[in-house]
């Protein structure tokens, strides 16, 4: 049996859940108030008459007189103007006072933050920097910068490279973020272009898509997209100039038209000033708050076990850049190639995190070991000072082996080894008497074998002992063991014509010029590598520098040299360098 509910009672549940439903939009509407100032132009002649809009946002006033303004006069208005929007459940609210005003001030003239009382409270506007007779601001590629009197510049869609700082030292870390400015609302981009950094190392910061974000910028509405950000680390001193970044659009006018549009940056300059003094030959580069510590992973072991050193590097720079380092082991350790561990952060702030260096040795004697005390120097760009973060010591205990053996023959390989069994058909009698297949005494002649091969023992030890002690010695001297090496090297890569290239030819030359300056990949550009020359010879020097343009020239297509020509040539000069290097 089913029943029904009045109509009365139906139209009340009606209006309560249009009540609700009102109830729950109008509750998504609050939004902060806010009074903003805006103006037609921010470049203007004197005795224009200039725009001024009063927006209330989200808020109102009953009645407001035109505000004073030095260098302003008030001539009309104000005209007045209303409107709500609701997007996603979101309602905003303007009441906008539009005034005319006659310019009369010259040179700059400030609208400075003004207090109104509306609904919401005391609200304090923004403020205007308003330019007479193109008085320029100072610096910067923003959009209120006064355009070139040589061209007309189109202000309302602005390409800008935007530094962290405009002075760096040598290697310190700059972030450059590429921004659009636009205030067309029907704008579609098609591409923009973002310059080669040259004489930067570069790191991309990770960042989810571009998007439009509302900007007030000196009274203009302005929809500002970051499109990409770098963390650059520059490798040469001097000031350099970023330019190039253009962007292509099309803006279009109604359904059926359009026209295309470009935006191109204002160059921005940066003054890269070289370190303060000279760097200690042990530097690791620039960075700052850098330090340094090691960790051991047990203080006592056994002869023939593993151990794990861990030297981590913690500061803000380029970790990348930092290479092993040149640790004093004791000859009794056998140490392998270091695992390399990076947890480095790029962001906006720049690039920081830690590099890890993860040693793997083995002791081969017992004994007690003191691993000598790490020290990391490199400069710091805000002491501007050259500084040293030391680690300290670490001792070790190392024991005898589990199986009794003493650290002398500890130094073998061990095999496992089974019980030695005993046959009888495998047991020979000792002979007492000689045979006639034996002579009773050696002759002469293996009596003096065997006096020399008794002599020839000392030698041999002294040879291998002396071998390894210059193996030692270029082990402790890497770079000056690769400049000596420098020239082997590179006849070795030549004298095979087959597998010579454009790109290999050119990386043979610059991994000889590295090892015999002493070099690391970071330093290397053509201008260094010339005046590092110069120091030794000016012929010398501007041989290289051909040599160098040369191989250029071939790597990149621009000239169809002769490979073989190239190489011996390169290879004269060399040898050229070693004679006069060693002279």
């Amino acid at each position: 049996m089913t029943t029904s509910l009045p109509t009365s009672f139906m139209q009340l549940r009606i209006l309560a859940c249009l009540f609700c439903g009102l109830s729950s939009a109008f509750s998504m509407t609050a939004q902060d108030a806010s009074v903003e100032v805006t103006v037609n132009s921010t470049n203007v002649n004197r005795g224009d008459v200039l725009r001024l809009a009063v927006t209330f946002v989200n808020c109102k006033v009953k009645e407001i007189d035109p505000p004073e303004i030095p260098g302003l006069e008030w001539r009309m208005g104000p005209s007045t103007s209303n409107s709500t929007q609701w997007v996603n459940g979101v309602t905003t609210s303007e009441q906008r006072y539009t005034y005319g005003y006659l310019v009369t001030g010259s040179k700059e003239i400030v609208v400075p933050p003004l207090t109104w009382n509306t609904n919401q409270g005391a609200l304090k506007s923004n403020s205007i920097r308003i330019l007479v007779n193109g008085a320029g601001a100072s610096g910067g590629n923003l959009p209120n910068r006064t355009p070139s009197a040589k061209r007309e510049v189109n202000r309302d869609l602005v390409t800008s490279i935007e530094p962290s700082k405009r002075t760096v030292y040598l290697g310190e870390p700059l972030v450059l973020s590429y921004k659009i400015y636009n205030r067309y609302n029907n704008l579609d981009v098609r591409n923009y272009d973002i310059p080669e950094l040259e004489g930067f190392w570069k790191e991309t910061v990770a960042a989810p898509d571009a998007r439009w974000e509302p900007q007030l910028i000196n009274g203009k509405r302005y929809n500002v997209a970051t499109v990409r950000q770098i963390v650059a680390f520059p490798q040469q001193s001097g000031k350099v100039v970023l330019d190039d970044f253009t962007l292509n659009g099309y803006l279009r006018i109604n359904f059926f038209e359009g026209r295309e549009i470009q935006a191109t940056c204002d160059p921005v300059e940066i003054e890269v000033l070289p370190l303060p003094e000279a760097a200690p030959s042990n530097s690791l580069g620039t960075f700052a708050n850098l330090t340094a510590e090691q960790r051991i992973s047990s203080d006592s072991i056994a002869a023939n076990e593993a151990v794990t050193l861990e030297i981590t590097f913690r500061g803000t720079g380029n970790l990348k850049f930092l290479r092993e380092p040149e640790l004093a082991w004791p000859a009794e350790f056998e140490v392998f190639d270091p695992e390399v561990e990076d947890d480095i952060s790029i962001t906006a702030r720049g690039e920081s995190g830690t590099r890890k260096f993860k040693y793997v040795a083995i002791p081969r004697a017992p004994g007690d070991y003191q691993m000598p005390a790490f020290e990391a120097t490199s400069f710091d760009p805000l002491t501007a000072q050259h500084v040293t973060s030391r680690a300290s010591g670490i001792k070790l205990h190392v024991s005898r082996d589990g199986n009794g053996e003493r650290g002398a023959s500890a130094g073998m390989t061990f095999t496992h080894q089974q019980d030695v069994q005993v046959l009888n058909r495998d047991v020979r009698h000792i002979l007492t008497s000689p045979s006639r297949f034996l002579p009773k005494s050696p002759p002469a002649w293996a009596q003096w074998g065997l006096s020399l091969a008794f002599l020839a023992s000392p030698l041999t030890f002294v040879g291998f002992a002396a071998a390894r002690r210059a193996r030692r010695r270029e082990a402790q001297d890497a770079k000056g063991t690769r400049r000596k090496r420098a020239l082997r090297v590179l006849q070795r890569v030549l004298s095979n014509p087959g597998a010579l290239t454009p790109e290999v030819l050119g990386e043979t030359m610059e991994q000889y010029l590295m090892a015999k300056l002493g070099w690391e990949r970071s330093q290397l550009t053509r201008d260094a590598v010339r005046m590092a020359l110069l120091k030794f010879d000016a012929t010398l020097a501007e041989e290289w520098d051909q040599m160098w343009v040369a191989c250029e020239m071939v790597r990149y297509g621009a000239s169809s040299g002769d490979l073989s020509e190239l190489s011996n040539r390169m290879l004269t000069l060399a040898e050229t360098t070693e004679a006069t290097w060693n002279s």
